[in-house]
């Protein structure tokens, strides 16, 4: 493959075709006759990789070169890893410090749903509020590894409107899996439909912002494409291998054969680039598309030039090319049909249409306010509109302002409260103001306290430690205020005012007024 691999690519690469070469031919026989990877193969195989660190600055070129050896062996196999590297990546872009830690300390095999065309933009899963979190209930269609998931990935509608995405546990009560859908191809792979039934989530499940749920998903669904074109490639590649083993006559002519080493290594080339657009936090999306379409509109080419050089071999019942149709066959199960995936193409490229979606981080770059913004910001939120008389505590109430070290002046402290009264807001604290007379932990947000879900949270002087930004992943609109431009809760805001809080908060009473 001639790929500009860096020395640390160029030696992984070797040793995933020494694996593939030395262990997984008997592993792939098995897995076709029977159609079973068991979960303890599956993290052997990913500790033999050496990809348990899942932070490289390359790392989905790395899964893209684990990818195209993998499916040179086992398409199923490979699309097992592919879906799991897809949620893991949604982890390390849109969860927190304290989600990374819990979903990386040991190794999980991760559930996902098919994504065969655009997201859509409705759930048939709704996520009830509760005082802890959210009820999820529903039916997921299509899921991925369901056989050894230890956790799934899953998009809810809440009766806002907006969209979120929950990591949901495989052993959670009211999680049920259907009856399995056997794929044409790609043998080992588990695919069924799943009920949710009430099943309790808090905001420690909840990765990136309420309403951003789509986003997410897209970003899994680009993924999801990139890997397609990486297991085409590794099959023809696999195909290409078969015939110049059991051709019945020398070695066939390159010139026969480099048509079909044309389009595998322009495939090859294709996925590896956008893996690396994707590592350089660049947009990778029409890339992605492009590889797959270009994979699916290929997909038997390579087929119908290798069969007439085996021979009658290629046309009967032992012909490993036939297992290898399949698999090609069985992918527009998981990322969709050509015509789909051409038409997903255009709307983001031809159309010119900005769909791409975020890299590492996972958020969109804030709105920055000055107090003159204040009167939009008053009306765009409709906080002088359906302003509730009685707000309850902070883990019910649908606007909180909360307050942090920057807020602790006597005069800003009265006019944070004077601001909660005015828009019917529950006064929220960070933990060292818990120590004060006036507030206490029942007011404290974080993951080790109480976590929040309203409509609108604004911060006053919160710089937002792993532990409060885990607490407030819940809210869907987020408002931040810090003296510090490089606060950490600016990174996980809507819309953000670098200044005094006092300065804010004497504009936002004067645009209420």
């Amino acid at each position: 493959m001639e790929l500009h691999l860096t020395a640390r690519q160029t030696r992984l690469w070797q040793r995933l075709l020494a694996l593939t070469r030395d262990q997984l031919m008997g592993l792939s026989m098995q897995i076709e006759s029977t159609g079973h990877v068991d979960s303890e193969m599956l993290t052997t195989l990913a500790q033999q990789f050496g990809l348990d660190e899942p932070l490289p600055n390359d790392r989905l070129s790395q899964r893209v070169l684990c990818t195209l050896a993998l499916a040179q062996s086992s398409a199923g196999l490979a699309q097992i890893f592919a879906s799991n590297w897809q949620v893991e990546d949604i982890v390390l872009t849109f969860g927190t410090p304290q989600q990374r830690q819990r979903y990386f300390t040991q190794q999980r095999i991760f559930g996902l749903a098919t994504l065969p065309s655009q997201v859509t933009t409705s759930s048939t899963v709704t996520a009830t509020p509760v005082t802890a979190g959210w009820r999820l209930s529903g039916t997921v269609k299509a899921v991925l590894n369901v056989a050894q998931a230890t956790d799934y990935l899953i998009l809810a509608q809440t009766p806002s409107d907006a969209m979120g995405t929950f990591m949901v546990a495989a052993d959670q009560p009211g999680v049920t899996v259907g009856s399995q859908v056997i794929p044409l191809g790609l043998h080992g792979l588990a695919m069924a439909d799943i009920q949710l039934t009430s099943v309790p989530v808090t905001a420690a499940e909840q990765l990136g912002q309420l309403g951003r749920g789509q986003q997410v998903m897209q970003r899994a669904q680009s993924l999801g494409q990139l890997f397609a074109g990486a297991i085409t490639a590794g099959i023809w590649q696999h195909a290409t291998d078969q015939t110049r083993q059991l051709t019945l006559t020398e070695q066939p002519p390159l010139a026969d054969l480099s048509p079909v080493l044309a389009l595998t290594a322009a495939l090859q080339t294709s996925v590896f680039n956008a893996a690396q657009q994707a590592d350089d936090e660049r947009s990778f999306t029409n890339a992605a598309q492009l590889a797959a379409l270009f994979a699916s509109q290929n997909a038997l080419t390579p087929f119908e030039k290798l069969m007439p050089l085996m021979g009658e071999l290629a046309y009967t019942q032992h012909s490993p090319l036939v297992a290898l149709r399949n698999d090609v066959a069985a992918l527009p199960l998981i990322v969709g049909t050509t015509a789909q995936l051409a038409l997903t193409f255009a709307a983001t490229s031809l159309n010119d249409e900005d769909a791409d979606v975020p890299t590492t981080g996972g958020r969109a770059v804030p709105e920055h306010l000055v107090v003159a913004d204040l009167h939009r910001v008053v009306k765009r939120l409709n906080l002088t509109k359906d302003v509730p008389v009685n707000v309850g505590s902070i883990a019910t109430a649908k606007r909180i302002v909360a307050l942090g070290r920057g807020a602790m002046e006597p005069a800003v402290l009265l006019q944070a409260q004077q601001l909660a009264k005015w828009i019917g807001a529950a006064i929220a604290v960070t933990q060292p103001l818990t120590a004060m007379e006036q507030f206490s932990v029942e007011q404290q947000i974080g993951a080790m306290a109480v976590t929040v879900a309203p409509e609108v949270l604004i911060n006053i002087g919160v710089a937002g430690d792993d532990d409060y930004l885990a607490g407030m992943a819940g809210a869907q609109h987020v408002l931040s205020v810090n003296v510090d431009e490089q606060a950490p809760i600016f990174n996980h805001s809507q819309q953000i005012f670098v200044g005094a809080a006092a300065e804010f908060l004497a504009g936002m009473v004067a645009a209420l007024n």
